[in-house]
């Protein structure tokens, strides 16, 4: 094993770029505007120089590191093996210019949102009154590709969106995406009552459908969606809270039932008190199946869930 490297060699392999050495070890990347996703770890996406594994909740920069992040190498085996094979070097990193704040792009949407509300009772089965709440509040749109928008709000201010695809793309897989320039830490939410407890979650789909299955015991809480395992979204929605006034008694991670899920959540409740946080991971993949199997079991019953005024 190696155990040490010249300052020449970390030169050189520091410089190498991110994607041609990516691409030269066989892995297979597809570009997606201005990034490129991993076809085998679809949540892994990389731009430039940076890369975010969202399920694993790992982010960081520079060829070294995610060398030793994916491969598992050392420092000195990740310099070693960036020298070996005469990559492509990075372009010259131009001065970044400061990010441009988030702006609704308030156009895109239509007023009719038929396609997006059918997705989201029919397809995905939250209860058709939380989607006529959320309609009313502004905090879901539909847009011109019927894709369902749901806005990230912080004191009434579009901060961010995610947008859901409703039908599959010609590669048969479904479009799920979050708005460019969105609140890097912030994350769709929903306030039930005057919150005092804080429940995350990794998707807006998987929030809904909690809400959906706990609709009757659910009070004054915040549900979040951290679009993924980020932990600077859960810590942006404590000091949120504060500032908003509304004191934090409770955190319950309600992530899915995988290892990365159930890795993200044991680590975070070891870091908080036990009196102060909670899991609840759903019995099947995600709370979006938890709560299609549980009306499963209705499915030759007549059953007031679908009922508006229920």
């Amino acid at each position: 094993m190696a155990k040490h490297v010249s300052a020449d060699q970390v030169e050189v392999a520091r410089n190498v770029d991110l994607i041609d050495y990516l691409e030269r070890k066989g892995e297979p990347l597809k570009k997606e505007g201005r990034y490129y996703r991993h076809q085998v770890h679809d949540s892994l996406v990389i731009k430039d120089q940076l890369y975010a594994w969202n399920s694993r909740d790992e982010k960081g920069a520079g060829v070294i590191n995610f060398a030793k992040m994916f491969y598992g190498m050392s420092f000195p085996e990740a310099v070693l093996d960036l020298n070996a094979q005469g990559y492509k070097v990075k372009d010259n990193v131009q001065e970044q210019k400061p990010k441009a704040p988030y702006q609704y792009p308030s156009h895109y949407e239509v007023n009719d949102k038929t396609k997006a509300k059918d997705y989201l009772t029919k397809e995905r089965k939250i209860h058709p009154r939380i989607v006529d709440w959320l309609d009313n509040k502004d905090l879901i749109a539909q847009d011109k590709l019927g894709n369902v928008v749901f806005k990230w709000k912080q004191q009434g201010e579009i901060v961010g969106a995610d947008r859901q695809g409703t039908s599959p793309m010609k590669d048969g897989r479904i479009f799920k995406g979050i708005d460019r320039d969105s609140h890097g830490s912030a994350g769709f939410s929903v306030d039930i009552g005057k919150p005092n407890s804080i429940y995350l979650f990794e998707s807006p789909i998987d929030a809904l459908s909690y809400w959906s299955i706990k609709r009757e015991k659910l009070q004054n809480t915040r549900l979040v969606s951290m679009s993924g395992l980020k932990r600077q979204t859960m810590i942006n929605e404590i000091k949120r809270m504060g500032k908003e006034g509304h004191k934090v008694n409770h955190i319950t991670f309600c992530t899915d039932n995988d290892k990365a899920g159930t890795e993200f959540a044991n680590k975070y409740q070891n870091l908080l008190a036990n009196s102060l946080s909670h899991i609840d991971i759903s019995k099947k993949k995600d709370w979006n199946e938890d709560l299609k199997n549980r009306l499963e079991q209705f499915k030759h019953v007549k059953h007031p869930y679908f009922s508006r005024g229920s």
